[in-house]
């Protein structure tokens, strides 16, 4: 997946928005530290367009059904393989998105994460939907599914998937020691991304170096971009408070509004004018509500 030129991309829909149809429910009290949304999208049919999806904060687990008919769902591929995850991207990508189909997504958090995949590396699979059946055992996958399919509504299916995570995070499985520390540093650079990477790796009792590693290891990127991509959803959330870009900056930790401009273009390919103006539609509203004002969708 290559970096994009957004500039029209941010204005010029590319699908009927009459044909995604976003639904949501809340994150139980007992996920709140593994999950951040759980949300579903129905989409009809719709033309080969393409969509673009920013850089954000959390590792995104999803589940895709096709839809056959208005009264069936079932699954979109070979059973068992319709379970991805996709973790932080390193810049906003697009795709094309399928139609006659129901995904389920949750947001997970760095500790999410660990717990959902039992603490396995994200470093030797695609950074894109990457097939959950390969990280842990397909009869999982295969057996989340099947509830999901059976469950009577869309609501249901999210509290099936919700009600499967619970399961996971809840279990007392031994999870890796490391991937727990690191993912703890993930989670302090999610809500201050300005904090000092050297700090966070003398709280875990590891080296900077050891601590860089280990994020690669289990999340498939950096400390630095982490903060990053976490300081440009910042961006989003204060622009959607009415703050200004100059306030904005100095909010968000940059030195400058120059450097601001400079970081939301090398993730976004939009300056961040017209990043914090993407276009609003059903779906990427549904995702900015569910994420405190983050922009996932363009």
């Amino acid at each position: 997946m290559t970096q994009q030129p957004l500039l029209a991309a941010a204005f010029v829909p590319s699908h009927d928005h009459a044909a995604f149809s976003p639904h949501g429910i809340a994150v139980p009290p007992s996920l709140q530290p593994y999950v951040d949304a759980l949300l579903a999208v129905e989409v009809g049919p719709i033309a080969a367009n393409p969509m673009f999806i920013a850089p954000h904060e959390s590792m995104v687990l999803s589940v895709q059904l096709g839809r056959t008919s208005d009264a069936c769902i079932e699954a979109k591929g070979e059973h068992g393989q319709n379970t991805c995850v996709t973790g932080i991207r390193q810049w906003t990508g697009s795709f094309v998105p399928a139609g006659r189909c129901v995904t389920l997504f949750a947001l997970l958090t760095p500790l999410g994460s660990v717990h959902a995949l039992d603490s396995q590396p994200l470093s030797q699979v695609p950074r894109i939907r990457a097939r959950v059946a390969d990280l842990l055992d397909r009869r999982t996958t295969i057996a989340l599914e099947s509830a999901v399919a059976l469950a009577p509504s869309i609501e249901a299916k999210l509290h099936v998937l919700a009600a499967w995570l619970e399961a996971r995070v809840m279990a007392r499985r031994q999870q890796s020691s490391a991937a727990l520390r690191a993912a703890r540093a993930a989670l302090h650079l999610v809500h201050e991304p300005g904090a000092a990477i050297d700090e966070l790796a003398r709280q875990a009792a590891v080296s900077r170096r050891q601590l860089e590693r280990h994020f690669a290891h289990w999340f498939g990127t950096s400390p630095r971009h982490l903060a990053q991509v976490a300081r440009l959803q910042q961006v989003s959330r204060c622009a959607q408070q009415g703050a200004t870009l100059a306030d904005i900056a100095a909010h968000t930790g940059f030195a400058d509004q120059a450097h601001m401009t400079r970081v939301v273009r090398q993730l976004t390919g939009l300056t961040p004018r017209l990043f914090v103006r993407s276009q609003r539609s059903p779906l990427a509203d549904t995702f900015r509500a569910a994420t405190r004002g983050a922009t996932v969708y363009l």
